[in-house]
């Protein structure tokens, strides 16, 4: 794991991006940065999404979110495996998007 951001985070990109999809949702405990390079980033968001479960946010290229989302919403939901549960999809500026995955439905993206 690599960087542990604490504080105040709404600032942040990902729980920033994760709001506007999610407008109730309570503003992360933490942020943990689990990858991070050239514009692509992945991030647990502790403690905001429903009952409290961490949320995986992932910014990547569009055309990788798309297969992203439906990798994880349309194949991964049917199987009988814990993975996680896709939970939003949210366009970020030309050529990237945040795929949004509840990470309490099962192991780690």
């Amino acid at each position: 794991m690599g960087m542990v951001l604490w504080g105040k985070l709404s600032w942040h990109p990902a729980a920033a991006a994760w709001r506007e999809v999610a407008p109730t949702a309570p503003t992360p405990e933490c942020i943990e940065v689990l990858h991070r390079e050239n514009g692509t980033a992945t991030y647990r968001l502790v403690g905001a999404g429903p009952g409290g479960t961490p949320i995986i946010a992932r910014r990547s290229g569009r055309a990788k979110a798309l297969v992203l989302r439906t990798l994880y919403e349309k194949m991964l939901s049917r199987l009988p495996i814990a993975a996680p549960r896709y939970c939003a999809f949210r366009a970020d500026g030309p050529g990237f998007a945040w795929v949004f995955l509840d990470e309490g439905g099962g192991g780690r993206p």
